[in-house]
């Protein structure tokens, strides 16, 4: 409740400040502050024309990256190649906390990145509402792989501003199920499953069951600490405003729309409210469940993402829900610690009222969440367009998520073979950092796509590949133990591709008036959760939410952004 309201009253401040950006001009960019080449940074040569070269000096960008990234060190391999190359180097640095109100308080102290990173289309308006991005159709001249790379993509992030302008890109896209697998269910410890017998667990009426067993039976981690039943880092800003209700996503009816006040229906191609959605009420009831019977962990309304990885990393926690990104670290953690036979293992969920349907994912052409643009404090803001051109080619896609030539991959009759060294990266957090791939460099567009010798720019996206080299021993075990021919076997089986199409994109004004209400709608779901989850009555609990919710015109909303979808389609 705090944070939205300090987040609007930043609003109204850089609505205020907005004439004084809009006036500004490409040469009013702030003093040029790039330091020159180090010892072991760069090369100090100028950089070649493709670049925009012409400077002696080590062009350093400064970036912040969300915080669940991993920011490559400037010394990694490919920012070597990239500042002898280009003379180009960027320094990421990252943050813990609410990003989107940091990303606000920059905006509202002009203190933004040369490269910025915006979380969301709120946050993006914000940005273009004040003048503080830079309208790369000034410098189309210089980006013709860009605008071929993106050409189904930029029509979406077009509808970002008023003027139709072209402000911002959005990394990871276009992303297709052919390279990436995410679906952000739920971890699991294999030895658990194994000694019940690798159960096949889908519903949530199966891993009520489960956990409430478990809990029973295995009631400390190896180290004597207490285990918990189900966690989740629900202070964290993806946290209790989204990844609660999110069970409305596992099923064959809505796609993933963030966390804002919508759903998006695939079968009728329309927003609904997003409260309002039956599966996301269900979703919120089954943690009241767990809550109930003890299973949800009590601390995790509190947790952060390094305190959940905690209970991972000794195996406190008997299943996670969501971070399904901490299950690599976590299993190295127990393996070092002598029990590889915990070692967590992704599982699918669907509520009760999914079973048996597909489980709808979507082929990802639009996704504000990771908005990315170059700003009125950019030093030298074609440079920086020349060198984003170049990461639009083939070339550069490899190099950004592969690595280099001969290093980390060789070609053997045409098709690229990965090396030793790539392999240990996708094992290793802190040799992946150290050679600056499988999106270490992640403010650059990164495409989830194919190739011109037809395998994923990054060599690692392959199921085949991520089975045999990510996948532990023990990992590999246990998918063969439940029957699985991959570890995204029942994905395989049961998932389905939707286009995802501009519904990302559609957003309303953020000056509006209807936004502000939208804003409320998000803020109100926020200040009830905690009490829904940990409600003695749940109907009662949500009676008095609906009371609360029905104050806001939430319907005019949700037929706005329907209208507007309307236009684009």
């Amino acid at each position: 409740m705090k944070r939205w309201n300090r987040m609007l009253a930043l609003f109204l401040a850089v609505l205020t400040a907005a004439a004084l950006f809009a006036g500004c001009a490409k040469e009013e960019a702030a003093p040029d502050t790039a330091q020159p080449a180090a010892s072991g940074s760069g090369s100090g040569e100028a950089a070649p024309a493709a670049a925009g070269g012409g400077s002696d000096e080590l062009y350093v960008v400064e970036a912040m990256p969300p915080s669940v990234m991993v920011p490559y060190t400037p010394d990694s391999a490919v920012g070597q190649y990239i500042a002898d190359e280009f003379g180009i180097a960027f320094k990421f640095t990252e943050y813990s906390g609410d990003i989107q109100e940091k990303q606000a308080l920059m905006l509202a102290g002009q203190e933004y990145n040369e490269l910025q990173y915006m979380q969301g289309e709120n946050i993006v308006q914000q940005y273009i509402n004040a003048g503080a991005l830079i309208n790369l159709d000034d410098y189309r001249d210089v980006m013709p792989d860009f605008y071929e790379r993106y050409a189904d993509m930029i029509p979406y992030w077009r509808a970002s501003a008023p003027d139709g302008g072209l402000y911002k890109f959005e990394r990871d896209t276009p992303c297709l199920t052919e390279t990436t697998f995410p679906h952000n269910d739920i971890l699991v410890r294999s030895d658990i499953l194994e000694y019940y017998g690798w159960p096949q667990l889908v519903t949530a009426s199966d891993w009520k069951a489960f956990l409430e067993q478990a809990l029973i039976d295995f009631p400390e981690s190896y180290d004597g600490q207490a285990t918990v039943g189900l966690t989740m880092p629900m202070a964290e800003s993806y946290g209790i405003q989204g990844i609660v209700p999110v069970g409305y996503e596992k099923g064959d009816t809505y796609i993933a729309a963030g966390n804002d006040y919508y759903t998006y229906n695939v079968k009728t191609e329309q927003f609904e409210d997003y409260l309002l959605n039956p599966e996301a009420k269900e979703s919120f009831q089954f943690f009241n469940d767990l809550y109930k019977s003890g299973v949800l962990d009590e601390e995790c309304f509190t947790d952060t993402g390094d305190i959940t990885l905690q209970k991972m990393s000794n195996g406190r926690a008997i299943a996670v829900w969501y971070v399904t990104w901490n299950k690599d670290t976590a299993n190295a953690a127990l393996t070092d610690a002598g029990h590889p036979e915990m070692s967590y293992i992704q599982q699918p969920f669907q509520l009760d009222s999914q079973a048996g349907q597909d489980y709808v994912m979507p082929v990802r052409y639009s996704y504000p969440y990771y908005s990315v643009g170059i700003t009125r404090n950019c030093k030298d803001p074609e440079r920086l367009c020349k060198f984003i051109n170049w990461c639009c080619t083939d070339e550069g896609q490899i190099i950004l998520q592969t690595g280099l030539e001969g290093v980390h991959y060789t070609v053997e009759n045409g098709k690229r073979v990965a090396t030793d060294l790539f392999k240990q990266c996708t094992l290793d957090e802190d040799t992946k950092k150290a050679e600056g791939v499988i999106g270490c460099m992640a403010m650059l567009p990164l495409c989830h796509e194919l190739a011109a010798d037809g395998q994923p720019f990054n060599l690692s996206e392959t199921q085949a590949f991520v089975d045999e080299f990510s996948l532990t021993g023990r990992e590999k075990e246990a998918f063969a133990a439940l029957g699985w021919d991959s570890s995204n076997g029942w994905w395989n089986d049961h998932g389905r591709g939707v286009d995802a199409g501009y519904y990302q994109s559609c957003s309303l004004d953020a000056a509006s008036d209807l936004a502000k209400v939208g804003a409320k709608m998000v803020e109100t779901r926020i200040k009830y959760s905690a009490n829904l989850l940990m409600a003695d009555d749940f109907d009662a609990a949500w009676s008095e939410l609906m009371a609360e919710y029905d104050k806001l015109d939430h319907q005019a909303v949700i037929d706005a952004m329907n209208a507007n979808l309307a236009s684009h389609q």
